[in-house]
């Protein structure tokens, strides 16, 4: 990055985590009392001075700091360092550190959720915005709420979303205790149950990625009638792109097209591009699953046609995902589906490709359905490869849904008259094992 020129990587970042510069210095200060044994010295100023431009190279304690608190190598934080700074930097990896901790001052009715990532030993803490104990409600309150929601999906974006649904929940419990205590104009009512329908809709994928069906339903039913009640055309959307990618995983084709159509029907004259690219998408799914693949061709060539259309305009932070690898992404599992391993290998690894870095998730998820994709191609050598990269995300990955498919894959694999493959298994039962 050339000196004065602003690093819009850092602040996309920053914008995606919801975080100020001072919330960024605090938890920089914070990651460098286990790496180095005490905290650091990081100030709002010093992070004003990164955005802008003006310091081009943070110090190493810095930017290991900023490395522990995105998730990310010191390559993705948008600052080109000098061969120096690259060498120390990489004797360092990121932790699995979160950024978003309140403080024991804080008040008592503060929701504070800790959780264990799987099998990696790191807490994470989940702090969502104070609400009013009594008196009346009003928009700033609401806005406080959905920032504190954008939060979960920080998370799922970065390590999966198991333990969210019950954070989420709790959240739900929390706003709906504030409602009853408290008075509101029909303004902020619609508004709440706006906010409580993304909840529920964001506490019902969680419990998808999760395994838990029943509890996915039950959300996403609770999702769908908060946004009744708030009127809200582009909730009921977003829920039935859930449900439509739900019925696919249960093997329902028609209900996947079905629902799908709907969140198109009802967002016709007033849709995301990414929410566009992503309903169709859906909708190949639906086709590839009931063997239609004319019609999964045409639903795939419309979410590319959506894809191109979208602007700089910043993405909801559940939409945030859909780019060009989350459409390369649904490409390879429609042809998977019809039964073209070699077509849907090619689209995976050009989604893995496309793929940003902030959704390591999805880097998990990509990588295991790859493996999946070279294996039914007979490409056992390419596969084992790919599933490494996966089984090293898995300790800092918490996506049981795909686990089980890496899991299913190593079984698979177990028997095979390959040496990579052998080494792939024993590999794969030490982490898991450890991981546990």
């Amino acid at each position: 990055m050339a000196e004065g020129r602003p690093n819009a990587v850092l602040r996309s970042l920053m914008k995606h985590a919801g975080l100020s510069a001072e919330d960024l210095a605090e938890a920089i200060n914070a990651a460098g009392e286990p790496r180095f044994g005490e905290r650091g010295n990081t100030t709002g100023r010093h992070v004003r001075r990164w955005l802008s431009g003006v310091t081009v190279q943070p110090q190493l304690p810095h930017l290991v700091g900023m490395m522990d608190t995105f998730g990310l190598e010191g390559a993705d934080l948008g600052f080109t360092l000098s061969v120096k700074r690259s060498r120390e930097v990489a004797q360092y990896h990121p932790a699995s550190t979160l950024l978003v901790e309140t403080t024991a001052a804080e008040e008592d009715h503060v929701l504070r959720r800790h959780f264990m990532l799987a099998g990696a030993g790191q807490l994470l803490s989940i702090a969502f915005a104070p609400l009013p104990t009594s008196g009346r409600m009003g928009a700033s309150d609401v806005e406080r709420i959905r920032q504190s929601v954008g939060r979960l999906h920080t998370v799922d974006d970065l390590y999966g979303g198991e333990q969210l649904a019950d954070v989420a929940e709790q959240f739900v419990t929390q706003i709906e205790g504030a409602m009853g205590r408290c008075h509101y104009g029909p303004r902020v009512e619609k508004a709440l149950y706006q906010v409580l329908g993304e909840l529920h809709a964001s506490a019902g994928w969680f419990s998808f990625d999760s395994g838990d069906q029943a509890r996915a339903s039950r959300n996403f039913d609770s999702a769908l009638r908060a946004s009744l009640l708030a009127g809200d055309r582009m909730l009921q959307a977003r829920v039935w792109a859930y449900m439509s990618r739900q019925s696919w995983e249960l093997g329902r084709a028609t209900e996947t097209v079905t629902t799908a159509r709907a969140a198109l029907d009802i967002t016709r004259n007033a849709r995301d591009h990414r929410l566009s690219a992503l309903l169709h998408g859906r909708l190949a799914l639906g086709y590839s699953a009931a063997g239609q693949g004319a019609r999964c061709g045409t639903a795939l060539a419309r979410a590319e046609t959506a894809l191109d259309r979208i602007g700089d305009d910043p993405a909801a932070a559940w939409l945030a995902f859909v780019g060009a690898g989350e459409v390369m992404g649904a490409a390879a599992m429609a042809h998977m589906s019809l039964g073209q391993p070699d077509r849907a290998a090619y689209q995976e690894e050009q989604g893995m490709q496309l793929l940003d870095p902030r959704f390591r998730r999805n880097q998990f998820a990509k990588a295991t359905h790859l493996a999946e994709c070279y294996l039914a191609a007979n490409r056992l050598e390419e596969a084992v490869q790919i599933a490494g990269t996966a089984l090293s995300l898995y300790p800092t990955v918490n996506c049981p849904r795909w686990a089980t498919h890496l899991g299913a894959f190593r079984n698979n694999l177990a028997g095979r008259d390959l040496p990579e493959a052998a080494d792939f298994v024993e590999r794969y039962d030490l982490v898991v094992t450890a991981a546990a």
